[in-house]
């Protein structure tokens, strides 16, 4: 079966662009509208292709994936026509925006799960506590797969899919690694006379001077959204000199109310207050993207892996953006989402066999041209995998690579929805002009509660 798969698998990627246009199998409640991701630069050499009357290993054999809204996912969706005629399954797949995609995953698998076949999810934000609670099916048998190539694989990446303290057993297979890079209108900087910022002090002179320096544009817009702007503000909080917690004692310290995090809120809430969109605490990252992507912002910071939803080739602003190191020249790279497979998968040969192609080295080349960062050695060592990534892009990649410490975007525990909640209130208070230092005590009270809880105190 596996050499009839490669075959086939070679053979589809052939015909690649006469394939994008089909539709794969899914339920299409729940998929909301978001940008394509762009073709491949470089075609596969042929293959010569496989007997149509040749059996299918998985005949019959209905899996269920739930995916999130991502770059990633409008890649992938084009691809799975070929999966299905290789093995012979139908995959039916849903889409969500990653808050209802947490949920949705929170309730089912928590409900057993048995409906559930594979599923994407944040490593740092969720995998912790499905661990714990026994939600995600061990897939070291996958590593051990010689075909699979668990050893190209990131090694920082994979301790996302292991439980902390635990015994090293593998809960799933990272997809995406992310940085935070700056993302701005080269033609507007130009208009201005400015050079690209690198520090936090040259950045908001930056958003000061292009603020309405064109009708309806302002000067920078960041996730404002309380919640979902923790990832973001981390970087700015690394930059300041400040970090999540102290695990330096006998027990976690929460460090949210430090002088070093006061500044950074004080900082990010400033920049959105004064030189952001009006609606900016609405603001998650997809609607930074549209706006920035329509010409509204002259500056934008976010992951890399979703370049393409900011400025890609289908956007307004393609030819018009620069890229560049998060001002403040600190940085983090994480494994930002990643393929899981439920405990009570009714299908687990199957589930495995479809994480075992979509996360495999061949198929993740072919997703890395569309330029989603990978989590593959091969593909980032590949050139022809990094065709498509502009280049002042794939060099701020590279330099925020060598000058990473840190290899999370948020604080480390298991309560990682609830810590973002209470941090995210300071993020609000501060774009609201309000007293910081007074939404940090409150907020790192109960930060403390949750690492007690977590880790005893």
């Amino acid at each position: 079966m596996k050499k009839l798969l490669a075959l086939v698998m070679v053979a589809c990627m052939v015909f690649g662009l006469v394939a994008c246009g089909a539709p794969a199998s899914q339920t299409t409640a729940a998929e909301p509208a978001a940008p394509a991701a762009a073709a491949p630069a470089a075609e596969a050499p042929a293959a010569a292709p496989a007997k149509a009357d040749e059996p299918k290993p998985y005949d019959g054999v209905t899996l269920r994936v739930i995916l999130a809204s991502h770059d990633w996912t409008n890649a992938m969706k084009t691809e799975i026509p070929k999966f299905e005629a290789a093995t012979g399954m139908k995959v039916e797949y849903e889409v969500y925006p990653e808050g209802q995609l947490s949920d949705k995953l929170n309730v089912e698998l928590g409900s057993g799960g048995q409906y559930i076949d594979v599923f994407m999810c944040r490593p740092l934000q969720e995998v912790q506590q499905f661990i714990k609670n026994g939600f995600l099916a061990p897939v070291d048998d996958l590593y051990a797969d010689a075909e699979f190539q668990g050893d190209d694989i990131i090694p920082a990446t994979l301790s996302a899919y292991q439980l902390s303290g635990g015994d090293g057993t593998m809960y799933g297979v990272p997809l995406v690694t992310e940085r935070q890079v700056l993302m701005y209108r080269k033609d507007l900087f130009e208009k201005a006379g400015l050079s690209v910022p690198t520090s936090l002090e040259e950045y908001e002179a930056c958003a000061k001077a292009l603020n309405g320096i064109e009708p309806g544009v302002v000067g920078v817009t960041m996730r404002g959204l309380g919640n979902p702007a923790v990832t973001q503000f981390t970087a700015y909080l690394f930059a300041c000199g400040g970090d999540w917690i102290d695990f330096s004692g006998e027990h976690p310290k929460s460090l949210v109310n430090t002088p070093e995090a006061i500044k950074a809120f004080d900082f990010y809430g400033r920049m959105l207050r004064e030189y952001g969109p009006a609606d900016c605490l609405n603001m998650h990252w997809a609607e930074c993207a549209n706006l920035f992507s329509t010409g509204g912002a002259a500056m934008v910071t976010d992951a890399d892996s979703i370049w393409k939803s900011f400025c890609g080739p289908d956007t307004a602003v393609y030819d018009k953006t620069g890229f560049a190191l998060t001002p403040g020249q600190h940085s983090f790279n994480v494994c930002a989402w990643g393929l899981a497979i439920s405990a009570n998968s009714p299908n687990l040969a199957a589930a495995k066999e479809f994480v075992k192609w979509a996360a495999g080295v061949e198929e993740v080349k072919y997703i890395q041209t569309s330029g989603i960062s990978s989590a593959r050695l091969s593909s980032w060592n590949d050139p022809a995998c990094t065709a498509n990534y502009p280049a002042d892009l794939l060099e701020s990649i590279q330099k925020a690579n060598e000058i990473a410490t840190k290899a999370y975007d948020r604080p480390l525990c298991t309560s990682v929805a609830a810590a973002r909640d209470a941090i995210g209130a300071v993020i609000t208070a501060s774009i609201e002009g309000k007293d910081v230092a007074a939404a940090a005590e409150k907020a790192d009270a109960e930060f403390q509660r949750l690492l007690d809880e977590d880790f005893g105190g």
